[in-house]
């Protein structure tokens, strides 16, 4: 006689309405104490809080309930960043004066013109990219996302950017704390030491390290494997535990990238350049404001006044 085997049930937890709720009560804090953030940054944030476990499915219920909150509107959309995807367009405006406006609202002076060092942030994803880049902004310093391995091109066209400047070169590196993301930034050294034919550059990795691994008691993971290739030293070992950047909580984050471009900038100069962009952003207002109809008409017809 052959036994026959049907499928056996499979009993699936399902969370309760009140656990949902407390669930999206805490992603609510999580975001509004972080944001701009990620959601993968969400998501470590609330594995150390115990709401969800560190597996994909509760990196999952992190996704579905971050969805969940934007799309009612709980959440801002602005809050959760992804800098993966962009639109393309040229820049145009609808008149002259608008322009100018434009212009007035947004001019900028240059943090680093007169600055004796010439700094810049790279970071190993996009995602850690969106995370950080309100404080490259705010010190108007060059942010590089990388995607993972950078290109040669990538390489060299940021490299050209310095081939002749003579000023000393520091870097300051994001990324995984892994065998991949050592990696990434040691061919990252190579290509751009190579290229810009500048070997006095400092490249110094901020996030992660095994010191912030250790004072920040980062989650982290059994890695996939235990050595990485120097692009000079060959290989190498690695110990230790595997941390992603996302393990930082965003503010902690952004907070390490600040201090360590701030700690480049001679306040006395700062000042200078702020007071001097505030004064010709009042000019600009004022050409913009002096802006005419019958400017606008003569422009209009072809013609310069």
């Amino acid at each position: 006689m052959t036994a026959v085997y049907g499928a056996g049930p499979i009993k699936r937890e399902r969370a309760t309405q009140a656990e949902m709720h407390e669930r999206h009560l805490a992603l609510c804090s999580i975001v509004a104490d972080a944001a701009p953030t990620g959601v993968r940054f969400c998501y470590y944030r609330a594995v150390s809080q115990g709401i969800v476990p560190k597996t994909d499915n509760g990196y999952r219920m992190v996704q579905r309930a971050l969805m969940h909150l934007r799309e009612t509107g709980i959440i801002p959309w602005t809050f959760i960043v992804d800098s993966s995807r962009w639109m393309r367009k040229p820049e145009t405006w609808s008149s002259g004066d608008k322009l100018l406006h434009e212009v007035a609202r947004t001019y900028r002076r240059s943090n680093w013109d007169d600055s004796d060092e010439r700094v810049e942030v790279w970071c190993e994803s996009e995602s850690v990219a969106g995370v950080i880049f309100p404080v490259t902004s705010q010190w108007d310093v060059p942010l590089y996302p990388m995607k993972g391995q950078t290109s040669a091109s990538f390489a060299y066209a940021a490299a050209m950017e310095y081939k002749d400047d003579e000023r000393p070169l520091i870097i300051y590196y994001v990324g995984d704390y892994d065998p991949a993301g050592l990696e990434i930034e040691a061919h990252l050294a190579h290509k751009l030491r190579k290229y810009s034919a500048r070997a006095d550059m400092t490249i110094e990795r901020l996030a992660c390290t095994r010191q912030l691994i250790a004072e920040l008691d980062l989650i982290g993971g059994k890695p996939k494997k235990r050595t990485w290739k120097h692009p000079a030293l060959g290989v190498q070992p690695f110990a230790g535990e595997a941390v992603e950047v996302e393990a930082i909580d965003a503010p902690i984050l952004r907070n390490i990238v600040s201090d360590a471009i701030t700690s480049h900038l001679d306040e006395h100069k700062l000042a200078v350049t702020r007071k001097g962009e505030e004064q010709e952003r009042a000019l600009f207002l004022r050409m913009a404001n002096g802006w005419s109809d019958d400017d606008e008409a003569d422009l209009d017809g072809g013609e310069l006044s």
